[in-house]
C-alpha cells in the first residue's frame, strides 16, 4: 500500500512516498521544491498558483515511478488560509504571515477581549501572527476580499480542496489561528462576535484520520492516480511530527528540532492555566485526540544565520560536519546568549549581535566559528532545560525522556549537550517525522494498518533511533545557575 506525503514548510517542500509492507514502512523521496513568496505592492504573499504546480507534479512523477497510490495528504505551516467566493474561486493568493498587515493588531482585540480571555478560550500563545489577529487586520482596512468571500479555508484545507473539490477545516491545523475552542474542538462564536469577525466563514471540522475524498476528474486525469483519496491527516505538520513517536506513558516530552524548537507534552485535555498563559505555553490539536501543550523558542535559526553570513564572506557554504567538529573542542561554557532576546531575532549580522548581548551581559566574546557554535549549541541546551523545568510544572508531569525529531535531530553535539544539561535521556532518529506521521495516518484512515498502536509499533520496526545517555550532568549545574538571569 503505497501513500504519498505532500510536506510544505514555509520555505520550501517535498513530495514523499510511503510504502506499507510485511509490517514496515519504507519512504523514497519523490520531488523537493521552493516555497518562495513574492510580495505584490506592500503584501507579501504565497505562491500558491506555483505551489499547487509542484503538488500536482508530484502525484504524477510518483506513478511515472510506478506507485500505485492508495492515498495522498497534506501537511503545512499553521495559521494562513485563503479566501473562496460564493462561487468556489480562490479570490487572492494567500498572504503569508510574514506580512506586516497584523502589527499592532493585538491592542486592537483587546478593546474587545482580554489576553485572559482569549487564552481561556482557544489555550493557543497570543502571537500577531494567528489567523484571529489576520482577520482582525482585514475587517480593520475594510477589505473587500473578507466582504467577498464565503468560505476560509487553512493551507491544507485549500490544497484539498482544489485536489477534490470538498471544503473542510482539519482540526490541527484550525487550531492554530487561535479561534477554535480548546475544549470543544468547534469554533467559539462569542469570539468572533466579540470581535466582529464572521464565523460563517468557517468550516465543518474534521479530524486527522479522515478520508476528504477523490480526486477530481481533471486531477486523476491530469496526474495518472485514478484511484487515489484524499485524506485529512494532522495537517498541522508538527501534530504529524509528534504523533509519530512511537512512545508509551507520559514521562517523555518531546523536542520538534530546527529552525524553530518546540518543546512540550501531549495531554488529554488542554492546560488553560494562569501560570501555563504566562510562561508563554500553548494548547495546539494534535493527531489521536490529543492537545500538544509545548512552549515555541527560537531554536537553529540563530546557527542558520551564522552560517549564511559566512557563506556570503567566504564564498562557500561552510561545512557542517567542520563547524560542529571545531565547537566540540572549544572551552566549554564561555559565553550564554538568550535565542529568544529580540536582538537575536534578525539581526544584520548574527556573529555581530552575539557579540553584542555578550558584551552587554560580561561574558567573553566569542571569536572564532568553533566559539561560536558551541554558543549556541550550550545556550540552547540550557534554555531547553529552562523551558523544561517550566514545562514540568505548568504539566505537573515527571518527565525522564526526550524524544526529538525533526531535521536538529541530526546535530549529535546539540542532542549531547542537551542531554547533558536536561540529565536526561534523548532519542533520536525520527529525522522524517512529519512525513511518517502523515502516510501513518493515512494508512490507519484506509484500514491498511489497524490502530495507532499498531502503527507505532511498525515505527519502531522502520526506524533505528539513538539513545543519548547523560555525560557529567554535574557541570551543567552552576553554569545554568549563573545564567538563569538571562532566561527571566
Amino acid at each position: 500500500m503505497n501513500y504519498l506525503a505532500l510536506d510544505l514548510g514555509a520555505g520550501s517542500g517535498r513530495a514523499i512516498v510511503g510504502c506499507v509492507e510485511n509490517g514496515r514502512l519504507r519512504l523514497e523521496e519523490i520531488l523537493r521544491f521552493d516555497n518562495t513568496p513574492v510580495q505584490l505592492g506592500d503584501t507579501i504573499h504565497w505562491n500558491f498558483l506555483s505551489l499547487f504546480g509542484n503538488i500536482k507534479k508530484s502525484i504524477a512523477l510518483a506513478v511515472k515511478k510506478g506507485y500505485v497510490l492508495n492515498g495522498i495528504a497534506v501537511d503545512t505551516w499553521g495559521v494562513d488560509f485563503g479566501l473562496l467566493d460564493s462561487a468556489g474561486n480562490l479570490l487572492s493568493n494567500p498572504v503569508t504571515y510574514r506580512d506586516g498587515r497584523t502589527e499592532k493588531m493585538s491592542a486592537v482585540a483587546f478593546k474587545s477581549v482580554s489576553k485572559e480571555e482569549m487564552f481561556a478560550v482557544s489555550g493557543i500563545q497570543l502571537m500577531e501572527i494567528n489567523t484571529l489577529f489576520q482577520l482582525l487586520s482585514l475587517r480593520q482596512r475594510n477589505d473587500p476580499s473578507l466582504q467577498m468571500a464565503a468560505k476560509l479555508l487553512f493551507i491544507p484545507d485549500l490544497i484539498n480542496y482544489f485536489l477534490t473539490g470538498i471544503a473542510a477545516n482539519e482540526y490541527t491545523i484550525a487550531s492554530t489561528s487561535q479561534l477554535l475552542n480548546a475544549q470543544t474542538k468547534t469554533w467559539d462564536k462569542p469570539l468572533f462576535e466579540k470581535l466582529g469577525l464572521p464565523v460563517g466563514l468557517m468550516g465543518k471540522i474534521v479530524f486527522p484520520n479522515t478520508p476528504v475524498g477523490e480526486l477530481t476528474k481533471v486531477i486523476a486525469e491530469e496526474t495518472g492516480a485514478k484511484q487515489a483519496r484524499v485524506f485529512a491527516v494532522g495537517s498541522h505538520d508538527t501534530a504529524s511530527a509528534i504523533g509519530a513517536i512511537p512512545a508509551a506513558g507520559e514521562n517523555w516530552a518531546f523536542l520538534s528540532s530546527g529552525t524553530w524548537s518546540l518543546l512540550g507534552v501531549p495531554t488529554g485535555e488542554a492546560i488553560l492555566t494562569a501560570e501555563a498563559l504566562s510562561n508563554d505555553f500553548t494548547n495546539e490539536g494534535g493527531v489521536d485526540n490529543r492537545i500538544l501543550f509545548m512552549r515555541n523558542i527560537t531554536g537553529l535559526w540563530l546557527l542558520q544565520r551564522l552560517m549564511a553570513e559566512w557563506e556570503a564572506e567566504e564564498g562557500a557554504p561552510p561545512s557542517y560536519d567542520e563547524l560542529l567538529s571545531a565547537a566540540s573542542t572549544a572551552v566549554p561554557f564561555q559565553s550564554v546568549v538568550n535565542s529568544d532576546h529580540p536582538s537575536l531575532a534578525n539581526p544584520p549580522k548574527m556573529s555581530e549581535a552575539i557579540r553584542t548581548y555578550c558584551r552587554d551581559t560580561n561574558q567573553h566574546l566569542p571569536v572564532t566559528k568553533g566559539e561560536m557554535v558551541r554558543c549556541v549549541l550550550e545556550s540552547l541546551a540550557i534554555k531547553y532545560y529552562v523551558v523544561m523545568n517550566k514545562l514540568k510544572q505548568c504539566s505537573g508531569r515527571s518527565i525522564n525522556k526526550l524524544y526529538v525529531v525533526g531535521g536538529g535531530s541530526q546535530n549529535a553535539l546539540l542532542n549531547q549537550f542537551t542531554a547533558n544539561a536536561l540529565n536526561m535521556e534523548v532519542v533520536v532518529g525520527l529525522t522524517e517525522a512529519t512525513a511518517v506521521g502523515n502516510i501513518m495516518q493515512q494508512a490507519i484512515a484506509d484500514n491498511a494498518v489497524s490502530d495507532w498502536k499498531a502503527g507505532h509499533d511498525m515505527i519502531k520496526h522502520s526506524v533505528d533511533f539513538t539513545t543519548f545517555q547523560p555525560q557529567s550532568p554535574e557541570k551543567w549545574r552552576p553554569v545554568i545557575a549563573a545564567h538563569a538571569h538571562l532566561f527571566e
